[in-house]
């Protein structure tokens, strides 16, 4: 009986364990104002933080004007020193923290490149697999806008 117990309390801690790092992986977002889509890789950082990287974008190279032809560059960051360098490969999410009570990754950060503005921001894992992220003015999430990522298979 106590077999029975121990592998019963083993296999509901790997399903626990599993939940919080269900969000690993490979993510597209929604379509931006631009058109362009993020390909995004989430990952656990030492602190046991989770950030997300920019892999790839749907539209990588600026189409028209002064850049065209150049790879998609961080033009909005208010730090002029950032300016030029390419989006991809920049952590645009980060400092995520797993909630498990709420099952929920909150008191992160969200950069948009398309207005060089960070918002406070949270991710939710829903049941058909997609994730939730909402960024806000306000950490209580109150004023702000959210998207639905699909999982990317490269």
């Amino acid at each position: 009986m106590k077999k029975f117990i121990l592998g019963i309390f083993f296999i509901i801690s790997n399903f626990i364990f599993a939940a919080k790092d269900d969000v690993l992986g490979y993510w597209i977002t929604e379509k931006g104002d631009s058109g362009n889509q993020v390909i995004v890789e989430i990952y656990k950082t030492k602190e046991d933080k989770f950030n997300g990287i920019i892999r790839d974008l749907t539209i990588p190279k600026y189409l028209d004007g002064e850049y065209a032809g150049k790879d998609k560059m961080d033009l909005k960051n208010k730090d002029e020193n950032l300016r030029g360098r390419k989006l991809v490969g920049i952590d645009f999410i980060y400092s995520f923290t797993y909630d498990e009570k709420e099952n929920k990754y909150k008191n992160g950060n969200i950069y948009n490149p398309e207005n060089g503005k960070v918002y406070h921001s949270f991710m939710q894992l829903n049941s058909d697999g997609t994730l939730t992220v909402k960024g806000s003015l306000d950490k209580a999430g109150l004023i702000g806008k959210k998207q639905i990522w699909q999982r990317y298979n490269k």
